[in-house]
């Protein structure tokens, strides 16, 4: 393939990210990218992340000062995949995370080496790193080297290279037990000022029962019923489709998300809930269908009523998941893909002034 049809073919495989202004920095902001392998050997650890990724979330959140963490994601495979890379830029959202999560599907692949180099530039030049200080972190994740026979521009050397240079420390967690691999993301690591952790071919986090999950799958959804969206109609329906999604989780998913959610001080964008009471009251003339009909002072109670409940249903998560987690320690796997980015982000992050 041509050095032009190669250029071709990538421009066309990854999809145009919306450019965004300089995020200025007001606290210690935490942004990670996860660059993650998407070709059919990586399903075990798509899946996992899926369910983990509210845990993790949940887990830097406990720094103090409280972190404000940012997720972006890059997806990569190989030319004459579906697509060589997919990129989904920085956001607090963490529902939104989910949902790219959700659409990811291990396919593809199958020659061995997948497009590294590509993933590497993508995750440095294609999203939108903030300006001043921060925790700025790339975890590369997968099971198979770089291609290095393609002529097309791309380097993963000199692309970890940029993102020291840009102050972003490249963590890289190998899937499985391949020796090039190994060589490569130790290599990747090294240059990135991180650390290299090598995992479980499936990523190391099967799906384990306690006896309290099905209780907190049914919290979480009696918690997103808490919210009353607020804002443009266009912003009350994304909120809406948010909270569908999230009652609508499987069990696995939902137990990690209760934990997550039950540790915030707010649980959804553009939430009336929350606001102070003199926004609630700005808010009424273009209130939602639950609060119309309603006068100012009842919607206000109603509102307040909501909170209430909410602090309630957010005490109880806590305390089931406190016990989840003490029965998942027993026989918990050490070498696993949430504790890896967890472990390494605690590191960086005391360069930064967050304890744990």
């Amino acid at each position: 393939m041509s050095v032009v049809l190669l250029a071709l073919a990538l421009a066309a495989s990854s999809p145009a990210v919306t450019v965004k202004p300089p995020v200025s920095q007001t606290g210690p902001r935490v942004e990670v990218a996860f660059v993650l392998d998407t070709t059919g050997s990586m399903g075990g650890l798509i899946d996992g992340a899926k369910r983990r990724i509210w845990s993790i979330a949940r887990r830097i959140g406990e720094g103090r000062p409280r972190p404000d963490l940012r997720i972006a994601l890059v997806a990569y495979r190989d030319l004459g995949d579906e697509y060589v890379t997919r990129t989904y830029d920085f956001t607090g959202d963490m529902d939104e995370v989910f949902g790219h999560l959700s659409a990811f599907r291990a396919e593809g692949g199958g020659d061995g080496p997948e497009h590294v180099s590509a993933a590497m530039h993508d995750a440095v030049h294609r999203l939108t790193w903030s300006s001043g200080r921060s925790l700025k972190m790339i975890v590369l994740v997968g099971d198979a080297p770089p291609h290095l026979d393609y002529q097309d521009g791309f380097d993963y050397r000199r692309h970890v290279g940029e993102a020291r240079q840009r102050g972003i420390v490249v963590e890289s967690i190998q899937c499985g037990q391949d020796a090039q691999t190994a060589q490569v993301w130790r290599e990747i690591a090294a240059a990135g000022a991180g650390q290299y952790a090598q995992i479980d071919g499936q990523g190391g986090m099967p799906v384990r029962v306690t006896s309290a999950d099905a209780e907190l799958a049914r919290l979480n959804a009696e918690m997103a019923s808490t919210v009353v969206a607020g804002g443009s109609v266009a912003e009350r329906r994304d909120t809406e489709t948010k909270l569908a999604a999230r009652k609508a989780m499987a069990a696995p998913m939902a137990t990690e998300a209760a934990g997550y959610f039950a540790a915030r001080d707010r649980i959804a964008e553009h939430d009336l809930v929350d606001l102070p009471v003199a926004e609630q009251r700005k808010a009424l003339p273009s209130a939602p269908p639950v609060l119309q009909g309603k006068t100012e002072a009842q919607a206000l109670a109603f509102l307040q009523q909501q909170k209430a409940r909410r602090a309630t249903l957010q005490s109880r998560i806590r305390e089931l998941s406190k016990q989840r987690e003490e029965q998942l320690a027993a026989g918990a796997p050490r070498d696993s893909f949430d504790e890896a980015v967890v472990g390494a982000l605690k590191e960086q992050a005391k360069k930064e002034g967050i304890a744990y």
